[in-house]
């Protein structure tokens, strides 16, 4: 290809005018949704994009936004993609721009992410927020919840990408503007004129740009309204994983939340160990659970890297051993299904036992990926900043003088929601001292349990699941069965003696279906729940953290619309109703 102007191999043509892609970029997009002249006065501005190859005109745009916008006001840009670029691929595409785009390309290429299916959330600075949607834009369009204000449509020519030009398309466009939302595209083919008219979208042809003639804007019917965006003052109540990581989002969003912690101090339940070890749940296939875990995972892994100092954070991978028939058919199937061929591998025993420096005796699937944090730690890390009131005894929501609360604090959240049908299970993790041979173990183990690598001489093994015990007594029991199903299952440690040097044990909270519930509480306004993140709450806090922050501030969301639903409390009250019960 030639430098600068990459070239689709699915489409045989070029992300950007060989002419000139950044003068392109402000002929179009920029002067053809009236920009920079949209955005004064607002607090808030939303691009959506079809198409957003190298992130040119993202960059254009940021660069804009910030040079002219008000300076607390607040960029969107919500963008799809199908055929996401390699980082390297873009950092040459953009290198031609470096002039007039360096410092940006710099930070966009930072966090640049894991092209894998699904909603990806960067935020930059508090003022940019970028939501890269990867997928079929006739599939992920439906299920995104977002007010646009105006659209690039950049998708590939119609002649060669007939498929990113669709009524399903122009529907949905219209379905998410705003009143007076305004549009521009390269293109002036009759059927994409068409297409938006039939959507309601008013259109017509101006001069294109270099060798094309024509080109066409749009509008759609109404006029912008003065948007006043008042910002709620916010309660949490918890201090755990799930509070600490959505009072994270909601500062990163501008706001000023303050924390309610029974406790004296945060994470003094099931989020206070000093090892956790972080890895998406695993199912067979691609649906709106494991996008939920899939874009946690990823969101989580790009903060803790840019953190790794104050929470310990250690990129060991990890191997998850298919123990038996159901684990190898289930394994296998997310290698399938998941969409993560770049990041997920499958090992025979050979292969496994090379990246584990011990013997392994199972087919695994590795996530290079994988990585342990210190979760004491990173609460303390997202809570930097806020206001924490510990000693919090919030015994009804009316004691709060706070307008918004989130209800963060695990099983306690069933006081104030008594129909949630959340519960405990207790789990006890052990640490053992490391072995000549067990100090030789390069990557974390999953198998039923685990075995974390070596740090300062001592590895973590867990964790016990006990849904019939309520308190958090450490049993030496407990100890001897965590080694026990080490053993079971990793036989080369079979003749090791593993001391025992500690122990935790704490109550985790959990759902009637085992997944998170996240999000507005039905029939209470102004009350939000995050809660039943299980021993996953590594991935899933930060990911209902900022799902709940956009619901809260009236932003794009993070999420698709079915994953919103698939977390939600009202999908319990869905149930209920179906089987004819009464909600309790």
């Amino acid at each position: 290809m030639d430098k600068g102007s990459p070239v689709s191999e699915q489409y045989d043509d070029v992300y950007f005018s060989a002419d000139d892609g950044l003068a392109e970029t402000h002929h179009v997009f920029v002067k053809g949704n009236g920009l920079p002249g949209a955005w004064q006065g607002r607090k808030r501005f939303v691009v959506g994009e079809t198409g957003f190859g190298t992130g040119l005109n993202f960059l254009a745009v940021w660069k804009m936004f910030v040079e002219t916008a008000d300076p607390d006001a607040q960029l969107h840009f919500v963008t799809y993609e199908k055929y996401p670029l390699a980082k390297e691929t873009v950092a040459e595409a953009l290198s031609v721009f470096r002039a007039e785009l360096g410092a940006y390309a710099d930070a966009f290429l930072e966090q640049y992410p894991v092209p894998v299916p699904g909603f990806h959330r960067i935020v930059f600075n508090g003022q940019i927020f970028l939501t890269l949607i990867i997928g079929d834009v006739n599939e992920e369009m439906p299920k995104t919840d977002a007010c646009v204000d105006c659209w690039f449509l950049d998708g590939f020519t119609p002649a060669k990408n007939p498929e990113m030009w669709t009524d399903v398309v122009f529907q949905n466009m219209a379905r998410m503007s705003k009143p007076g939302a305004t549009l521009a595209t390269f293109t002036a083919a009759g059927d994409v004129r068409r297409g938006l008219n039939a959507a309601g979208f008013m259109v017509e042809k101006r001069d294109g740009f270099g060798r094309k003639r024509d080109m066409v804007a749009g509008r759609y019917p109404g006029e912008r309204g003065d948007e006043t965006i008042a910002k709620q003052s916010v309660a949490i109540v918890g201090g755990g994983l799930a509070g600490t990581a959505c009072a994270y989002a909601l500062r990163r969003y501008g706001y000023e939340p303050v924390i309610y912690e029974s406790s004296e101090s945060l994470a003094a339940g099931a989020s206070g160990n000093a090892l956790g070890l972080v890895n998406p749940r695993f199912s067979a296939f691609r649906n709106a659970e494991s996008d939920f875990y899939s874009s946690g995972f990823w969101n989580a892994t790009r903060v803790f890297e840019q953190c790794e100092k104050e929470i310990d954070f250690q990129p060991s991978g990890a191997l998850h051993l298919m123990t038996d028939e159901d684990k190898a058919k289930r394994l296998n199937a997310v290698y399938e299904n998941w969409g993560w061929h770049d990041d997920l591998q499958i090992l025979d025993e050979e292969a496994a036992s090379e990246v584990a420096g011990i013997k392994i005796k199972h087919n695994a699937l590795y996530l290079k990926k994988s990585c342990s944090v210190n979760p004491f730690k990173l609460c303390r890390y997202y809570a930097d900043g806020v206001e924490v009131r510990t000693g919090a005894n919030i015994k009804s929501l009316n004691d709060l003088e706070e307008e918004i609360v989130v209800l963060a604090c695990g099983v306690a959240a069933k006081n104030f929601v008594p129909w949630l049908p959340v519960h405990t299970v207790r789990g006890q993790v052990s640490e053992v001292k490391a072995t000549a041979l067990s100090s030789q173990l390069r990557c974390n183990l999953h198998f039923g349990g685990y075995m974390a690598a070596a740090r300062d001489g001592a590895h973590m093994v867990g964790a016990s699941f006990q849904n019939w015990l309520t308190h958090s007594d450490v049993l030496d029991e407990d100890h001897a069965d965590n080694i026990a199903r080490l053993k079971g299952h990793v036989p080369v440690f079979a003749g090791e003696e593993f001391e025992v040097t500690g122990g935790r044990a704490a109550l985790r909270t959990s759902s009637k279906d085992r997944f998170p519930i996240a999000g507005a509480v039905p029939g209470m306004e102004g009350v939000y729940v995050s809660t039943a993140h299980g021993s996953h709450g590594l991935v899933t806090s930060l990911a209902a953290g900022h799902m709940i922050a956009d619901q809260i501030a009236g932003f794009p969301c993070a999420q698709s619309l079915e994953v919103q639903k698939s977390v939600s409390a009202q999908r319990f009250i869905d149930r209920m109703v179906r089987k004819g019960q009464a909600i309790a």
